[in-house]
């Protein structure tokens, strides 16, 4: 919801925190730049990073007041909805990747699926991909492995609180997961398939809760742009 001020100057944006709808193709950057942008170069943060591909909600905050509490909606769990591709292997494990490995394989029966899907509930260990922003020695894991450098990361310690089939696919299954800050949800969908036998990459990505906040209550970036544009504060 915004309400209109005529006049732009007298819009006091600091300490506002806006709930963005962000759209696949986008890097989370972009989307806090073009709102920087439109809000006049106010400092500008998100709490969590969505990838590229990935899309849904992203908590934005405008100002000083605003970002020093991004911290507290990084540590709120979240819930993302996912598609799952059986028997193909990227080397992102998405669908922004290179194929390196594919198989035909045979799917999987419900039961199968819900038991392994079980297995991963709760604290588990979890390595994070080689396109990730983990830092090893000081170097982020992607820039090394676009140079072709496989970095080895530590294994981290995540919660998984639900883990929820949604529906089998043709070539592959959608779930919903609940889980804590820090969670990739790549590897996750990565060794899931492997539990199964199968290999697998995520063909989409939709973040759809932190914490409280829902995707139904935010806004569309294009909206939000111009709207900030136009001295229009969201409240």
């Amino acid at each position: 919801m915004f309400v209109h001020s005529s006049e732009k100057s007298s819009v006091d944006l600091n300490g506002t925190i806006l709930l963005i709808n962000k759209p696949p193709g986008l890097t989370s950057f972009d989307v806090v730049y073009r709102l920087r942008k439109a809000a006049g170069g106010l400092k500008t943060g998100h709490a969590g990073t969505l990838d590229p591909f990935a899309e849904g909600l992203l908590i934005v905050g405008l100002g000083r007041k605003a970002t020093r509490r991004l911290d507290e909606f990084m540590q709120m769990e979240k819930e993302y909805r996912t598609e799952i591709v059986f028997g193909i292997k990227t080397d992102t494990g998405d669908c922004t990747g290179n194929i390196i490995a594919q198989e035909s394989f045979r799917m999987p029966e419900i039961g199968a699926v819900q038991s392994v899907l079980q297995r991963f509930c709760g604290e588990i260990e979890q390595i994070p991909p080689l396109y990730s922003a983990v830092k090893v020695d000081g170097v982020r894991m992607y820039k090394a492995a676009r140079r072709g450098v496989k970095l080895e990361a530590k294994p981290r310690k995540i919660n998984i609180y639900a883990l929820k089939l949604l529906e089998l696919l043709p070539d592959g299954m959608l779930i919903s997961v609940v889980c804590s800050r820090g969670t990739y949800i790549r590897t996750l969908a990565v060794d899931i398939a492997a539990e199964l036998g199968l290999r697998a990459y995520l063909r989409r990505l939709i973040r759809t809760r932190i914490g409280e906040y829902t995707l139904e209550q935010a806004l569309r970036l294009e909206s939000a742009v111009e709207n900030l544009s136009l001295g229009v504060k969201p409240v």
